[in-house]
């Protein structure tokens, strides 16, 4: 055999490799959902987690990683790398200066112009960002990258080189210039002008161009080391989960949240959003609650993830006998949420009181990498609507493309909360439903506000927690009520401390009530306040009287009267959804309000912060929550006559920060 012919025959032999591993290790692990955030001038991306790949033919970027290699013909460098595991530039067939350069094939001085990786990174410090890469050279012709911004593909972006640190993981931040082949340092850098979400793209300049992991920072000066610092995936805000719970409107749910953890095999995972299991401690898990809602006839969606690793198997079970088992379909990204990862149980007959339980074993696809039997929850959907839930898409719209208006319906305004025992989200949804009634100009339209209506403490919480909560909830409806004004003929009751005083005053602004003047009622917390208060009232009125709930974990969770009750009385539901879903978001995105100079935005940033901070409950970590404000965001900007069904964080700073910079 010839040489020409051997190389040539080598050549053809990659070709048909790389061919056979293109439906695996070329596709992104990722989704455009998902990306990587800066946060203090700096943000770290492993190269592997890219979400798209562009102008592939003749070279793409594929994965290596410690079980698996794309080609023989080239040695798996994974053991050393910051994920085990690395992209490279195949096939590589300019190793060497002596062998064949071939422009647009194997070699690119254009910047963008073949073989581009892209990358989601969010900014929140605009600026200049220099741009560090974790680089293997072997040879003397695949040591250089470009790397571009959103499509374009800046000078100072280009011929990013490496020389030093062969045959090792090396980091370098170097231009290439005529003058200086080894490359220029702190000349590779990208000037992002605006926070927010941007792509950030690497595209081939010498085929074989292998990446471990890269970095963009502010400090000119900074110089990373091994493996540098760590890059951790972030998740889009609401979950699939959150999404598509409120896909059907009478849904209830479970979601992982509200299961116990603790000595159960399982872990939070991706931020609190999944369950799963970590393989080097458990190969199985088990977990139980409570159904606490109405019982009756539901659809059950069990919502689990597809991984890439494996097929893990979950079982449910309802009072200790199996409903039925399910494996989510292997994903060809690292995890995949949508209808295959979803199993649906129709027409489950449930009590209140039945005990829920899921088991989790962990799956394998080679024997050597497993699957994390990943899960986000139960949803409990109406007969006939399972299929229609699971099937929903993951992709919530809000419709909130422009900024909301106030519109606030004829009548007043009434507002029970808990805040009690044992959630303290209360506290941020008390002081940004004050706020909000009177940056919309209808404090005068609120006629009654209670908190601490859960008048049975539950064992989650101690009594001397529960005299804090009391005391905070006061001081978050007195204080917030005081610095934002407008509301000194109103008293605020603590519904538990001061039962009869509060369905007194409830009572009386239900017999107030009339077609011109109905009064709608904030459901925040349980119904037994309303309930009572009802029964105290004359039964001529309740027909204009609207009672507005978003979520049947306050419906059904009632001491003394069930939701039914409620509307036996003759008030009408007005239901929206889970304001969780845009509502109780990650802590930083009420940044603008931590660091606004006002101090009554200060205020309300405070109170969502003693939340998270709260020592009772864990499920608050991470996360600043005034879901039940987003009934009265509903109730200003028009209720039923095209009010904020899902409003958002954004929706809530535009009416607050409009009210201060009007005045």
């Amino acid at each position: 055999m010839n040489m020409k012919f051997a190389l040539a025959f080598a050549f053809l032999l990659q070709i048909s490799i790389l061919e056979a591993q293109e439906s695996v290790l070329s596709l992104p692990l990722l989704e455009e959902q998902h990306f990587f955030e800066e946060k203090d001038g700096m943000v770290a991306v492993e190269a592997e987690f890219y979400f798209k790949q562009q102008k592939s033919d003749p070279r793409q970027w594929y994965r290596f990683n410690k079980h698996e290699s794309p080609t023989t013909n080239k040695e798996n460098h994974s053991l050393g790398t910051g994920n085990y595991g690395y992209i490279q530039l195949l096939p590589d067939t300019r190793v060497t200066h002596v062998d064949r350069l071939i422009k647009g094939e194997n070699f690119s001085n254009e910047a963008g112009a073949l073989g581009i990786v892209t990358y989601r990174v969010k900014i929140n410090t605009p600026g200049r960002y220099y741009v560090w890469s974790r680089a293997l050279s072997s040879g003397s012709e695949d040591n250089s990258v470009h790397v571009g911004i959103n499509g374009e593909w800046p000078e100072h972006g280009q011929r990013m080189q490496w020389c030093d640190g062969k045959n090792q993981w090396t980091w370098a931040s170097k231009q290439r210039t005529k003058e200086e082949h080894c490359g220029v340092p702190n000349e590779i850098y990208l000037d992002i002008p605006a926070a927010g979400h941007h792509n950030i793209e690497f595209s081939m300049r010498e085929d074989g161009f292998a990446m471990d992991r890269f970095l963009l920072t502010t400090d000119k000066d900074f110089v990373p080391s091994e493996i540098g610092p760590p890059a951790r995936i972030k998740w889009p805000e609401p979950s699939y989960y959150e999404t598509i719970s409120t896909s059907v409107i009478e849904n209830k749910t479970l979601p992982v949240a509200d299961f116990p953890m603790q000595n159960t095999g399982f872990y939070k995972d991706a931020g609190g959003r999944w369950f799963a299991i970590n393989p080097n401690k458990n190969k199985e898990a088990s977990t139980s609650v409570d159904f606490n809602f109405k019982s009756g006839l539901y659809d059950v969606v069990f919502v689990g993830v597809g991984e890439n690793d494996g097929q893990s198997e979950f079982t449910v079970l309802i009072n200790d006998k199996e409903l039925g088992t399910f494996s989510p379909k292997l994903s060809q990204k690292l995890f995949f949420e949508g209808n295959g990862s979803n199993k649906v149980w129709e027409k489950v007959n449930l009590q209140t009181g039945d005990r829920i339980t899921v088991k989790a074993k962990i799956g394998s696809k080679d024997g050597k990498e497993w699957a994390r039997a990943r899960w986000s929850g139960l949803i409990f959907a109406p007969v006939r609507k399972g299929k229609l839930v699971s099937n929903a898409p993951g992709v919530l719209v809000s419709g909130n493309s422009k900024p909301p208006t106030i519109n606030a319906p004829k009548g007043r305004i009434a507002i029970v909360a808990d805040g009690n025992s044992p959630d303290p989200d209360d506290l941020g949804g008390t002081a940004v439903s004050i706020s909000l009634l009177r940056a919309a100009g209808l404090e005068d339209r609120l006629v009654h506000y209670s908190h601490s209506c859960d008048l049975v403490r539950v064992e989650r919480i101690s009594e001397r927690a529960e005299r804090e909560r009391h005391a905070l909830m006061q001081s978050a409806c007195d204080v917030t009520a005081r610095r934002w004004g407008g509301f000194d003929d109103l008293t605020f009751f603590d519904a538990k401390w001061q039962q009869e005083k509060t369905v007194a005053d409830l009572a009386n602004a239900i017999n107030a009530s009339s077609a011109d003047d109905p009064l709608w009622i904030i459901e925040a917390g349980e119904p037994d306040i309303i309930g009572l208060a009802l029964d105290a009232s004359k039964k001529e009125k309740h027909r204009y009287v609207k009672v507005v709930t978003h979520h049947p974990a306050n419906d059904d969770a009632g001491d003394f009267y069930s939701w039914q009750q409620i509307l036996d009385y003759g008030v009408e539901e007005v239901r929206i959804p889970d304001q969780n879903v845009n509502l109780k978001v990650n802590i930083e995105n009420w940044d603008w309000a931590k660091n606004h100079p006002d101090p009554r935005v200060q205020w309300v940033w405070l109170q969502g912060k003693i939340a998270e901070v709260d020592d009772v409950v864990r499920f608050q970590k991470g996360k600043w929550d005034c879901s039940d404000a987003g009934m009265v965001l509903y109730w200003i900007t028009g209720a039923t006559n095209g009010g904020l069904r899902l409003g958002t964080v954004a929706d809530v700073k535009h009416i607050l920060l409009s009210s201060i910079e009007n005045k």
